[in-house]
């Protein structure tokens, strides 16, 4: 038998392998090496940050159509795979608060570097991807000059994304936040000159 979090992984790879907006399973097992290399020299539940790192996606509305059924479901599943009561009410209380659209910050250590760490993927060069990924997704324009809303993914990297770094937990993911948002700008600053035609003179 495969070891508890051999089966996790399975059942997320299951679950999210047709997702098409970021929220996929490469994007779960991101989050988790996130978190482990945030962890580093800090004193924490690994076997907590890791589980909740790779499932904190199944109950999120961009990929669950009914939450309290993808809830049910998962915490079955974490019964059927062995894991405590305990570790299953951690987990659950730190994916019910990492997502940025709920504004909340975890209260436990371990729920704050998953929160940094599923933060971390939204910037850099795949956050870059993962934000025109979901625009498409979602039928928005690529850029729409001018606009004041998400009806263009280029506006999300000013309404959300460039907020990132300032809102980071632990100090090992501020360093990190800092270079994927300089990464960031000097992208946005390269597309604006392709836009225009800058760059062809």
């Amino acid at each position: 038998m495969k070891n508890k979090l051999e089966l996790v992984k399975s059942y997320v790879k299951e679950k999210l392998s047709l997702e098409a907006t970021g929220h996929d399973y490469f994007h779960s097992l991101r989050v988790m090496n996130n978190a482990i290399q945030i962890s580093n020299g800090i004193e924490v539940n690994l076997e907590v940050i890791k589980l909740s790192s790779l499932v904190h996606d199944l109950i999120d509305e961009k990929v669950s159509e009914n939450i309290e059924l993808s809830k049910k479901e998962l915490v079955e599943k974490l019964i059927l795979f062995e894991y405590s009561e305990t570790i299953i009410k951690e987990v659950l209380y730190i994916i019910e608060n990492v997502s940025y659209s709920k504004g909340n910050t975890p209260s436990t250590i371990e729920g704050k570097i998953v929160q940094d760490a599923d933060r971390l993927d939204a910037l850099g060069a795949i956050g870059i991807a993962r934000t025109f990924a979901y625009g498409g997704n979602k039928n928005r324009l690529i850029y729409n000059p001018g606009s004041t809303d998400d009806s263009d993914s280029v506006y999300h990297f000013y309404d959300k994304l460039f907020k990132l770094k300032d809102l980071m937990n632990t100090e090992n993911a501020k360093i990190i936040a800092e270079k994927r948002t300089l990464f960031m700008k000097e992208y946005l600053n390269a597309f604006y000159k392709e836009w225009e035609g800058l760059d062809l003179e």
